[in-house]
């Protein structure tokens, strides 16, 4: 698959409060929560979250980053 149609999606799980939440960057996840809720600060996660199938763990939270896959454009449409 072209990676043309691959967005970058960033799960986050709250191990106490079971909740998933999922973002397109870490700069965002850090717009929503803070250092303290997540267990780790922005610069780990940048180190840490480089490609598809990398993961991190804290005591407050799970962090996974993978790719959201897409059909391009006009391969559903019938001809």
């Amino acid at each position: 698959m072209s990676k043309d149609y691959r967005t970058k999606v960033i799960l986050v799980h709250f191990i106490h409060g079971r909740k998933n939440y999922f973002f397109g960057s870490v700069a965002a996840i850090f717009k929503k929560f803070g250092e303290r809720q997540l267990g780790c600060t922005k610069q780990t996660l940048n180190h840490i979250l480089t490609h598809d199938g990398s993961s991190h763990i804290t005591p407050e939270a799970y962090f996974y980053r993978s790719h959201l896959i897409q059909s391009p454009k006009g391969l559903n449409q019938k001809q």
